[in-house]
Formats: structure tokens, sequence, C-alpha cells
């Protein structure tokens, strides 16, 4: 349950300053339960673990408060319009557990926590022109976890996973920075967007991950060593009459430590990620368009002594027609290859297609049939990066089918 209130109070100066204030408030409880048994044919089994002291149950009550005010000012000068600030931040956390004595008696255990936080915060914006600015963004931020990381008895995430929880974990603190640009030209119909972010965490929550056989114990902790991410992205679009093309590139960058078997002995963790897309779409009232294009990813993975490398290349069309003006046809392809830096794990084709009716612009009635994997594939493939692994993913997924759908709109 979560209650918010906030209220702003402007004050104009001038014509080219004011200065505004923000007063709010945040309350926030949480509840969390948990048992670990099992049913036999004998009756349910309460096990007694070897490990967290035996506790393997939670009854959590958490309560977060966070009381601030906030001032900014801002100021514009010319074609520059600057805006600094700061929120003055009292947060509370309490969150209270159940425990058992040695005489199986309950008692509560309690932890508490009150401090002060000043998170400051700047923002600039650069007017080129009225259709191309430039945009500045620095924040402070503190990040807080859920009941579910505070909580101290075992819970049993997956059949080979087990996580307990640190009732005494503290907030993070990051600061976030961002320079984004953006342009439209009218005459020619160019779109231009670039963004360029940077995060760095302090005292982020990480996981302190042990193996007992193939059994993974986790467990929270405030890591001393901080996590840096770094991204840029950018789109250029263009209209030629009725053709318009359009290219993405997107890089990503983070380094993390993780945490295997000892919280002193941190392993560096890099990803480096790329993506690029193109495409060519026609942009007709009543004809046919068609939409061309092809995307590709790399993803580089460095984990420890263990490094790896992986290819997405997919090319797709898309078509949407208006036949008659009441019926309107639409079919996507696309075909993906997957693979890795030694050989080709997985290659797959999608096609989808449908065919809709409706009578006129203002009839309430719609009949469509649509079918899904008209080409029956089995399986498509992803990577992904954890804390402590790196994996590539076969998903299966369902056969060729075909629906029937009737809609009104009201």
């Amino acid at each position: 349950n979560q209650l918010d209130a906030k209220l702003d109070y402007w004050n104009i100066l001038n014509i080219k300053s004011d200065l505004n204030f923000t007063l709010g408030a945040i309350y926030s409880n949480q509840k969390f339960d948990s048992e670990i048994f099992q049913f036999l044919e004998t009756g349910a089994f309460y096990p007694t673990p070897l490990i967290n002291g035996g506790l393997d149950y939670n009854d959590v009550d958490y309560t977060f408060t966070d009381m601030y005010l906030g001032v900014h000012y801002r100021l514009k000068s010319g074609k520059f319009t600057i805006s600094p600030g700061f929120t003055a931040h009292a947060y509370n956390s309490k969150n209270t557990q159940y425990d058992v004595l040695e005489l199986d008696v309950l008692s509560d255990i309690e932890y508490d926590n009150s401090f002060f936080k000043l998170l400051p915060d700047f923002n600039v914006i650069f007017q080129i022109k009225n259709s191309e600015n430039l945009r500045l963004n620095y924040a402070m931020r503190t990040q807080f976890t859920d009941v579910t990381k505070l909580a101290r008895g075992l819970v049993l995430n997956n059949y080979n996973s087990i996580f307990s929880g640190d009732q005494e974990l503290q907030n993070a603190l990051s600061h976030n920075i961002n320079l984004t640009y953006y342009s439209f030209n009218l005459f020619n119909y160019t779109n231009v967007f670039a963004r360029l972010s940077y995060n760095k965490s302090i005292d982020q929550i990480r996981n302190l991950t042990s193996f007992e056989s193939v059994i993974a114990t986790s467990s929270p902790f405030n890591s001393s060593f901080a996590d840096e991410t770094l991204s840029a992205s950018g789109r250029y679009q263009r209209s030629f009459g009725k053709i318009r093309g359009t290219l993405n590139a997107g890089y990503n960058y983070s380094k993390f430590n993780q945490f295997i078997q000892s919280a002193n002995n941190p392993s560096l963790s890099e990803n480096f990620s790329q993506n690029y897309k193109g495409s060519i779409r026609t942009l007709f009232k009543s004809a046919p368009n068609i939409e061309v294009g092809y995307s590709y990813i790399f993803s580089d993975n460095n984990i420890g002594d263990i490094s790896t490398q992986y290819y997405t290349k997919s090319p797709y069309f898309d078509i949407d027609a208006l036949i008659l003006k009441s019926f309107t046809f639409r079919t996507n392809y696309s075909q993906t290859r997957f693979s890795n830096q030694d050989e080709l794990i997985n290659s797959y084709k999608f096609w989808d297609a449908s065919l809709s009716y409706r009578k006129s612009e203002d009839s309430k009635w719609e009949f469509e049939v649509k079918a899904t994997n008209l080409l029956d594939t089995k399986s498509q493939s992803n990577s992904s990066t954890s804390n402590i692994s790196i994996s590539s993913s076969e998903y299966f997924i369902q056969p060729r089918f075909i629906t029937f759908r009737f809609i009104y709109s009201l």
C-alpha cells in the first residue's frame, strides 16, 4: 500500500525567471510472508535448514516514509534556459520481523533507520531553433529496495536457487547525467534524435552467491564497489516524397562487480552491446504500403575469465493495404539467425497475416481473420547476462493457428 502527496508552488519573479517550491510525502507499507514445506503421504513436512541459522519462514512488516522539500530556480537568457535546484529528503525505513528463540517463543526483531539526504539536480536547455534543441540533465538519486530483500528467512526462488535477505540493507546512491539532441526539419522532413547517458551507482545492492552442489544460495548486501553504465543511441529519419528512410543505432556499455563465495573478492563483469536497424517505408494514402528493413545486434559479454559474443541478424518486411475501401490486409515476415563466435545456434522465420472487414469508417462492427506463425516455427532464441552467468536460451512457441475475431466499437 502506498500513498503519495505533493504540492507545487511557483513564484514568477519576472518575464525570464521563476522559483518553484515542492512539498511532498510518500508513505509505503509492505507485508511479506513465506514458508518452506512439503506435502508427503504421511502429511506435511516442515524442514529445518542447516544454513541461515535454520530460519526458513518470513513474517515481515516494512514501512517506508519520505518527507521532502524541493527548491528550483529557472532562468531564461537568450537561447539558454537554466534550472538548478535541490531536494531535501527526510527518510525513515522500519521493518519488523518475527524470529524463533530457543524455547520456541516468538519475538519481534525490529530495525529502524532515519536519515537526511540533500539531492541536487541541474537542467540546461539550448534552444538552437524552434524545432532544434540540446538538453543536459543531471540528478542525484537514492534507491531503496523492497520487502523481499529484507526478509531474513529462506525463500525458494527456484528449484535450484535459495535466497535469504538482510534486514539492515541500506539505500544506494546514483549519479545520472544525460545529453539529448533533437531536430525536426519540416521542409525536407528530416527527423534527428540522439541521446548520451551515464550512470554511476554507489553502495549498490548486490547478491553474494554461494554454490552447494547445483544449488545456488544468494543473499544481498551493499557493495562498496561502484557500478557504471554508459549508453548512446541515435535515430535519423528522412522522407523523399512517398518514401521514408530510417536509421537507428544504439550502444550500451556496463561495468559491474559480481560476488561469488566472498563479498571481499569481487569479479569484474563487462557487457558491451551494439544494435543497428535500417528500414525503408512507403507513405501512400490508399495504395499498399510496404516496409523493408534489417536489424543487427551484437553482444560482447565478459564475466571473470569467461568471454562470449552473440550475433543476431534479422531482415524483415511489412505490408499494409486497403482493398476496396472496406478490407484491410496486413502481413509481416522476418527471418532471424542467432549465433555465437563459433557457430550458428538457431535460425527461425516468422510470418503473420490478417484480413479485416469494416463496411465504412463509421461502422461499429469489424470482422477479422488472423493467422499467426504461418510457417509453424518451433522455437526462437536470445541471450542474457546475470550476475553469475551468461546464457543463450531457446523458447518453444505456439504452433500455427488461425483466429476469427468480431470487434464492436462503442
